[in-house]
């Protein structure tokens, strides 16, 4: 996964799509690996399949698993927040983080969110992984319908990490 290049993330340049394709690239490029490698014997990634990206994997003795990204681009435009479903409150985003917390340990087993900090310059530590309780934490004044619901950029920078970092998080979660 490292020759997969660190994207470049800038406001007004559709900063989330170049994002999704960076962790497109690098998903693909891990599970070609291991598809060389003989450890993994099939996959396929869908996109918007509920969630940003889909991730469909067949293991050595018919293990089967699916994996989940939601991701987000941070680029300056909320003052200090990235928004998550529509001003509805509606969306499978807001779905999942209005669950149960013992619903969303569950759904750690198959989700994670990808956040990017492109007001970071390229080269530091900008991004993030995490799970549905430190996004629903992570939610200002909580998640809720009726709403525009918004992460706090700064309750979330705090576990930055420069990319190379960021895709041994991701291929750790993938292949678990």
């Amino acid at each position: 996964m490292s020759n997969v290049q660190e994207p470049d993330i800038k406001k007004g340049s559709h900063p989330e799509e170049t994002f999704r394709e960076a962790v497109i690239e690098a998903l693909k490029n891990l599970l070609d690996q291991k598809k060389i490698a003989g450890s993994l014997v099939e996959y396929f990634i869908l996109q918007d399949f509920g969630l940003d990206i889909a991730v469909f994997m067949k293991w050595p003795s018919n293990r089967f698993t699916v994996r989940f990204f939601e991701l987000k681009a941070f680029v300056g435009s909320s003052q200090g927040g990235v928004k998550f479903g529509d001003q509805q409150g509606k969306g499978p985003q807001v779905d999942i983080l209005l669950l149960k917390n013992s619903q969303l340990d569950l759904a750690n087993q198959f989700i994670r969110w990808l956040l990017v900090d492109g007001t970071r310059p390229k080269g530091c530590s900008r991004f993030i992984i995490f799970d549905n309780i430190q996004a629903k934490n992570a939610a200002m004044s909580g998640v809720k319908r009726g709403k525009q619901n918004n992460f706090r950029i700064n309750s979330l920078v705090k576990n930055a990490t420069a990319w190379n970092n960021f895709l041994k998080e991701l291929k750790n979660f993938l292949t678990s």
